[in-house]
């Protein structure tokens, strides 16, 4: 009889760390093949997660180089809220020549009291229990894994670590703009988060007029300012091993540079016109139709709480005449206020 071991879980998204697990969890316990199972809610987490076709998705092209790793849809076909138990039985009745295990870490077991029919589901199915906080294992019905750790985390990936993930599904995260206003969340305060998003909603709009990419508009919006709130001192740091050339600049400005060695180390993203467009988002030195759009869009955020129509209409009409107009605005401002840049 075929031995598969179950590893269930929102996979939002599926990380280096699940795949480590499930080959370790096959080599120790002797099984045949382990079957990912995306879940379709979560009936013990409060936050919405991506779409069932999303994690679907990232989970497949994740396992694609492993023959012996599957992709099993069944909970998605199984009424909500989704409870393991239901899955194991219909598992079971679907695939009676199939023995199953199931794989959970060590924090799950810490929450068995909040399972539906945990003493039922145990007499089903053997548990694996792979730890992770060292949680002590008393029950006898289960197996313990004992030789696994990796610190990827799924919760540490919406919030900007995209180097745990395999290149195929950060490519798909990348290319589809997951989790990044996870990621704004995480790096900004309220104000700012809001500023961010209101600011990427003009960037959107600016690009859809003059024929730009909504993506790459998107992308330099939302993480223009990741580095806003890092510190100054950080900045500095980053300034110092970067760019120590622009160590002159008012550190106010720093963010728009650091961001870019931020980016591409965490996120992995290389695009150059997105990353030129976030550099020269505080001084409006780029000259890409796209550089002009962020530098504009950041410069006459209506949260930022004055009439923006005259500039807006201004930069909807003609970019060149937008940019021009705000600049001068903006250093009239600065000069007025005593702020050397």
């Amino acid at each position: 009889m075929k031995k598969v071991g179950c590893l269930g879980g929102t996979f939002d998204p599926i990380h280096n760390g699940h795949l480590e697990l499930a080959k370790t969890v096959r080599k120790q316990c002797g099984l045949d093949e382990i079957w990912f199972l995306p879940t379709k809610d979560t009936p013990l987490k409060n936050r919405t997660i991506s779409p069932f076709s999303t994690r679907k998705k990232m989970i497949n092209l994740a396992i694609k180089p492993y023959r012996k790793f599957k992709c099993c849809e069944i909970e998605n076909k199984l009424p909500t809220p989704s409870y393991t138990i239901q899955t194991v039985k219909e598992l079971q009745k679907k695939y009676p020549n199939i023995e199953f295990y199931w794989i959970v870490g060590d924090d799950q077991v810490a929450q068995f009291d909040k399972w539906k029919n945990i003493d039922e589901l145990l007499s089903l199915v053997q548990f694996i229990v792979v730890p992770r906080q060292q949680f002590k294992i008393q029950d006898k019905r289960l197996w313990v894994c004992p030789t696994f750790h990796h610190e990827a985390s799924s919760t540490a990936i919406r919030e900007g670590s995209f180097y745990y993930l395999p290149s195929s599904v950060r490519k798909y995260v990348l290319e589809n703009e997951l989790y990044l206003e996870s990621i704004v969340e995480k790096h900004c305060s309220e104000k700012r988060r809001q500023h961010v998003l209101s600011m990427t909603e003009l960037c959107v709009k600016l690009a859809i007029k003059h024929n730009v990419s909504v993506h790459e508009a998107t992308m330099a919006g939302m993480l223009h300012d990741v580095c806003k709130e890092m510190g100054i001192d950080q900045n500095k740091k980053w300034i110092s091993l970067f760019y120590p050339s622009l160590l002159g600049v008012a550190p106010a400005i720093y963010h728009s540079f650091t961001a870019i060695p931020w980016i591409k180390q965490n996120l992995g993203y290389t695009n150059h016109r997105v990353l030129n467009a976030i550099f020269n988002h505080t001084l409006g030195l780029g000259k890409s139709k796209l550089s002009k759009i962020v530098y504009i869009a950041d410069k006459i955020d209506p949260n930022r709480g004055y009439d923006i129509s005259k500039q807006l209409a201004c930069a909807m009409n003609d970019l060149d005449e937008g940019m021009e107009l705000i600049k001068r605005e903006q250093q009239e401002y600065l000069k007025k206020e005593g702020v050397h840049v």
